[in-house]
């Protein structure tokens, strides 16, 4: 099972529109984000915090993301989770 959305957040007072893949497997599941120029996976930690995690941490050929957006991303999806977990 796979769902794409579009994710918008506001990064240095610039809109941000992140491509967010849904990807599911037995007993966990991730959101794979696109950025304007790199990929990063979302998934839950041991603690059951969302966590940022690179798509390929050892290439050297993928820019890495800027830390503020990526914490950006992070809150995001922890605001639409909670909501998602409430409602």
């Amino acid at each position: 099972m796979s769902e794409v959305f579009t994710l918008s957040i506001l990064y240095k007072g610039i809109p941000q529109e992140i491509k967010c893949t849904l990807r599911v497997s037995t007993y966990t599941y991730q959101f794979l984000c696109t950025t304007s120029n790199s990929e990063i996976i979302l998934e839950k930690d041991d603690e059951g915090n969302l966590r940022a995690i690179a798509v390929d941490p050892f290439s050297n050929s993928q820019p890495k993301p800027e830390p503020g957006l990526v914490k950006a991303l992070l809150s995001e999806m922890e605001k639409i989770l909670q909501e998602k977990s409430q409602g």
